[in-house]
């Protein structure tokens, strides 16, 4: 799935929409456990993605409230270049932590977000 920012997105395996008649984690016969969620690394992937895509839009909002000068206008080539300047500095900074969006997708896609201990529970 293509995003205008640039930022694609794949599918993570067993979320087609689809039933599918074996479950997407096979565990092998020697009693081996599965990888957890947290261990997952196209989970770990989709939520960078999700946080680098979340920090693009931020940054363009950011960069829409300066004014510019008027002095020198690059004209539709400088806003190309901006919003691509924009989605790879995302990106850097959502491999690099961000701003923990991504670790908290991870707590809870993975399973571990109900047990955070939040207020929100009665």
């Amino acid at each position: 799935m293509d995003d205008p920012a640039g930022v694609t997105f794949r599918m993570l395996p067993g979320l087609s929409g689809a039933r599918q008649a074996k479950p997407a984690i096979s565990t092998p016969k020697t009693g081996a456990q599965p990888p957890s969620a947290q261990d997952d690394p196209h989970l770990r992937e989709a939520c960078q993605q999700m946080e680098a895509l979340f920090l693009s839009y931020m940054l363009k909002e950011m960069r829409a409230t300066v004014e510019k000068s008027g002095l020198i206008s690059g004209g539709q080539a400088e806003e190309i270049f901006t919003s691509l300047l924009d989605v790879e500095i995302s990106k850097k900074m959502a491999a690099r932590g961000g701003i923990g969006l991504s670790s908290l997708l991870m707590q809870q896609l993975g399973g571990k977000g109900s047990q955070s201990g939040g207020g929100d529970t009665p």
